[in-house]
């Protein structure tokens, strides 16, 4: 495990990272997840050795690496922006790394050719960076990072600024390049398709506090803390729970409430008529979304694709809930 320990950092008055503690797998990706200002930059900006965190502690083979310089840690970056060098090639970019060790140029050359071949850019080695499309330069990017063979390669959205079909395409490149290097990957997105596409292993960032990590899968459809599910854009609902049952809200008689139930998307059932009213119904990609309120609390719900043009804009239904999680706090 890389063991991160209370790590907190401030600029000014601003905490970007509160006490933050995980354990990161090694020889696996992680993913970290949060909305912009959750402090998920700054987490890797601290692990490369670009700031300096107010308190805390990064353990890396039994040794803090907070005390070691840049260039010592075995990390490397991949940032959003690719940042290439605009008056050297593809080959020098890669390249640029290993020059400053002891290697001989056929050793150089090797090292340069793997990375490209990795990267499928083996082609485009004599080019220009402003010759090449985003995708290019951002694998270009990744093969200058992945060259020098790092313990731990850190990358910080490097998809965000692609369109869709090369973002996806680049997911399946990074898993893929993970599982044939063994490289610890740490990657922080505010994408929830992308970091349950990737992640091995997950941790979810809020408002500069870990509030949840573990497998994606549990992560996800079963989060301990009301900030993961937020994250996650779950239905969070004010309820009364008992031994026996769960009164909710749209329920007669429902007087007071003692817990919070947070419910996924995908596990609200439709469920024929009821006190419940359709307002309106999204189309995604590759599922239907309804949106539907029911008395004053509005839920979110998904449906087959091809099932959503059944549903009717101010038709009335029931729902059904599988598996809520109860908080009590």
């Amino acid at each position: 495990m890389i063991i991160v320990e209370n790590l907190t950092k401030k600029y000014d008055k601003t905490i970007a990272l509160n006490n933050v503690s995980m354990k990161i797998p090694i020889g696996k990706i992680t993913v970290v997840l949060g909305p912009s200002g959750s402090g998920k930059t700054t987490l890797l900006r601290i692990i490369a050795g670009l700031e300096k965190p107010d308190t805390g502690r990064i353990i890396v083979d039994g040794e803090d690496i907070l005390s070691k310089p840049p260039w010592e840690r075995g990390v490397s970056m991949v940032f959003q922006t690719p940042s290439l060098f605009p008056h050297m090639t593809v080959y020098d970019n890669i390249a640029f790394g290993l020059e400053a060790r002891t290697m001989s140029k056929k050793e150089i050359k090797e090292k340069v050719r793997w990375a490209a071949n990795l990267l499928h850019i083996d082609h485009l080695l004599e080019k220009y960076p402003e010759q090449l499309s985003g995708g290019e330069q951002q694998r270009v990017a990744l093969a200058r990072a992945l060259v020098v063979e790092p313990k731990i390669l850190l990358l910080d959205e490097p998809l965000s600024n692609l369109d869709l079909a090369l973002r996806e395409e680049l997911r399946y490149e990074l898993k893929s390049i993970q599982r044939r290097t063994g490289i610890t990957f740490i990657h922080v997105t505010h994408d929830q398709d992308e970091a349950l596409e990737l992640a091995d292993y997950l941790v979810v960032l809020y408002k500069g506090m870990k509030v949840e990590e573990g497998p994606p899968r549990r992560v996800y459809e079963y989060p301990e803390t009301i900030e993961a599910a937020k994250v996650f854009g779950h239905n969070i609902i004010r309820a009364y729970c008992s031994d026996k049952e769960i009164t909710y809200p749209w329920s007669k008689g429902l007087v007071e409430t003692n817990c919070t139930l947070i419910i996924p998307q995908h596990k609200i059932i439709v469920s024929g008529k009821d006190n419940c009213v359709i307002i309106d119904k999204i189309y995604r990609r590759n599922y239907g979304l309804l949106i539907i309120k029911c008395k004053e609390t509005i839920l979110r719900t998904v449906v087959l694709l091809r099932e959503l043009d059944n549903y009717v804009i101010g038709e009335k239904i029931g729902i059904k809930m599988i598996d809520p999680k109860i908080m009590r706090k």
